[in-house]
């Protein structure tokens, strides 16, 4: 599998048995429904989605649950992103909650911090609710380290922002 996810690899790839993709544009519907279910008043809307996802330099990625018998789409599980021009960005890691903690979001965090090393990036930024201690934990554990922080990033939150340097 090719870590840069070029718009005409072949995929779907798979994580812990479910399928793993490009986020296409088509489904900017379906992952604002999952950003809302997951971040709720941090969502972004479907035109933000749009616009993310046919942006140039960034790759967000979907994961979901193998399609069912009546279903020609399967449920989401998981959305990561990751922006890349000289520096990278992680823009969002989300994990459904019922799939929480089996190791999903490390995988995905992994998935883009190798697209963005192979676009060159030697630093990745992300930015963390200061109340997300859980979160940060495991971006720690890939090797990030609290940079700074910012007041008032999110509507009941500061940001802490990490940085890990490669």
């Amino acid at each position: 599998m090719n870590s840069c996810f070029q718009p005409n690899d072949a995929f779907p790839s798979t994580i812990a048995g479910f399928d793993l993709r490009r986020a296409p544009v088509s489904w900017a519907g379906r992952i604002a429904d999952f950003d809302h279910q997951t971040f709720a008043r941090d969502a972004w809307p479907s035109k933000v989605w749009e616009d993310e996802l046919s942006a140039s330099y960034r790759t967000y990625l979907v994961l979901s649950e193998p399609p069912g018998p009546l279903q020609s789409l399967g449920s989401i599980v998981g959305v990561g992103g990751v922006a890349y021009v000289d520096d990278a960005e992680i823009l969002t890691i989300a994990v459904s909650p019922r799939y929480q903690r089996r190791g999903i979001g490390s995988r995905l965090l992994e998935i883009l911090l190798d697209i963005a090393a192979c676009h060159g990036a030697r630093r990745v930024f992300l930015e963390v609710r200061s109340k997300d201690e859980g979160v940060q934990k495991m971006y720690a554990k890939a090797g990030f380290q609290e940079m700074s922080r910012r007041k008032h990033y999110y509507s009941d939150d500061d940001a802490v922002v990490m940085l890990r340097e490669t």
